[in-house]
């Protein structure tokens, strides 16, 4: 029988000006309807079907007849879509920041979907679908995530926000596995950071791993945008030689994997952090530096004269998700 991936449900965001696509798995007879529109295809295995782009505006209704067992979403809207991605600073909790507990509230317009993880402990799985954001869960939300769709719902669209992150993963699993090779990069052991190796993250750190079981169950969904903030765990001097190509290569797999050639992304620099300031942490800022001078509809936001430098997680994190804010403006 057909069914729908994990990432359709009632509260979901679409973006807007992007092609709509909504697909699945299974066998039999499939029938999309939304916004007075019908798409119908046979599931053979998997199944697609894709609506044209559509301006700002909801709640709609997707009704989806799956070889004759219909299900309804509700309360969808169209409007803005960002995949959060990276590592630990992304993954930092809203609860754990030193954001004021005060002006924690809920958003009605703000929904967040959480890709599969492979670390137990986060609070939403795919099965939850998309979470409203309630000032009772909101805490438990990527610190960034919610101080980025709070300052883009200002514009009054509809944030759909996409948690894919890991700590303490290398830039390598979110990359598809032989791109080293075919890139002709050879790192010996020795030349690479420890958390390669660590017992602990060897569940997630190896080639392809994060791109394959996390990342890849959201192709081929549309996004308005993409924020990326790791590199904290490839700062050995002799690997960092090689980030800016190994980030290039991600930004071009990820827009291919995501059909979309032009497709927006923010490159956070991590921030200073006295204990390894050095020639391998400095060579990971310079290649996110220099990045977006590289390829186009890539910006950078600098955090090392917003962020603590005391910590490798920064609890301030407003002043930079207001940076990523910017970038944003400047790419949407």
């Amino acid at each position: 029988m057909a069914c729908l991936n994990p990432i359709f449900a009632s509260h979901m965001v679409f973006p807007a000006k992007k092609p709509i696509r909504v697909y699945g798995t299974g066998e039999g007879e499939v029938s999309v309807s939304f916004v007075g529109q019908t798409r119908t295809v046979t599931a053979k295995g998997t199944w697609e079907v894709e609506f044209p782009p559509m301006e700002y505006g909801g709640p709609y209704v997707l009704t989806a007849s799956l070889d004759g067992s219909e299900t309804v979403l509700e309360d969808i809207y169209i409007g803005e879509v960002l995949l959060m991605s990276g590592q630990s600073n992304m993954q930092f909790k809203l609860r754990e920041s030193n954001y004021p507990k005060e002006e924690i509230c809920g958003h009605p317009m703000m929904r967040l979907f959480t890709a599969p993880r492979l670390e137990e402990g986060e609070p939403y799985s795919p099965a939850d679908g998309w979470v409203v954001c309630t000032a009772e869960n909101a805490p438990q939300w990527s610190a960034l995530a919610y101080m980025v769709g709070k300052l883009r719902a200002e514009k009054g669209v509809a944030v759909g926000l996409i948690s894919c992150y890991q700590g303490a993963s290398i830039i390598e699993s979110w990359l598809p596995e032989g791109t080293l090779e075919r890139l002709g990069i050879s790192i010996a052991p020795e030349g690479r950071n420890a958390d390669h190796t660590v017992a602990k993250y060897h569940v997630w750190n190896q080639e392809g791993i994060l791109f394959r079981k996390s990342l890849a169950c959201l192709f081929p969904f549309s996004l308005s945008a993409v924020a990326w903030y790791q590199g904290e765990s490839n700062w050995h001097d002799v690997e960092s030689r090689y980030y800016k190509e190994e980030l290039t290569e991600m930004i071009r797999v990820w827009r291919e994997s995501f059909r979309d050639d032009a497709l927006p992304f923010v490159v956070v620099q991590i921030a200073d952090f006295g204990p390894r300031l050095g020639e391998g942490w400095s060579n990971i800022q310079k290649a996110q530096a220099e990045i977006s001078q590289e390829l186009p509809a890539v910006r950078t936001a600098i955090s090392a004269d917003v962020s603590e430098t005391d910590n490798i997680h920064p609890p301030t994190k407003h002043l930079l998700a207001a940076r990523i804010a910017d970038a944003l403006n400047e790419l949407l």
